[in-house]
């Protein structure tokens, strides 16, 4: 079942007596009053029934030309009040952004910087390493060496004892 809205003459009824009881109608008033109907209906209806109520009084939008010339004055001299205060803050803003800038840019220098020393400090330490690689590798061959010499070694001792025993068993005692 299609909803069923307000009309422009309910809302020009409803305006009509508030504006009789010295209410100034306005959209939450004309909508409390009817119980439905949506804000910008209203406001439509609302906005027409003012425009015809002026023009039944005599009333005109156009303003005398000395309360024009003083709103424009007026408006000027907010509009450069405002215009300023939005530069100053434009400016307090863009003076924040570029400080932000550049402690940003600092900061991505020294980052910078750590990493170019921590990779130099990781060659030397690679470098070392190496070093120490090729240093167990060299040491490693002469411990073989050597072991192997001195188990040449303690065979000659043996076969050295051994000989030493025969002789003296068979040298002719005194």
């Amino acid at each position: 079942m299609p909803r069923t809205g307000i009309t422009r003459e309910q809302v020009f009824a409803v305006a009509d007596r508030l504006a009789d009881q010295g209410i100034a109608p306005t959209v939450a008033i004309v909508r409390s009053d009817l119980g439905k109907g949506s804000f910008t209906t209203i406001n439509q209806h609302l906005g027409e029934w003012k425009a015809l109520k002026w023009k039944a009084e005599g009333l005109t939008a156009a303003l005398p030309p000395a309360v024009e010339g003083k709103a424009r004055e007026s408006l000027a001299v907010l509009w450069e009040f405002a215009a300023r205060e939005a530069g100053q803050t434009i400016e307090r803003i863009r003076e924040a952004a570029l400080r932000d800038v550049s402690e940003m840019q600092e900061a991505l220098e020294e980052a910078q910087r750590q990493c170019q020393a921590l990779g130099a400090e990781r060659l030397a330490l690679h470098k070392h390493l190496d070093q120490a690689h090729q240093t167990i590798a060299t040491l490693t061959t002469e411990i073989a060496r050597l072991s192997e010499s001195l188990g040449a070694s303690a065979k000659r001792l043996e076969d050295l004892e051994a000989h030493w025993q025969t002789v003296m068993r068979n040298r002719p005692h005194p």
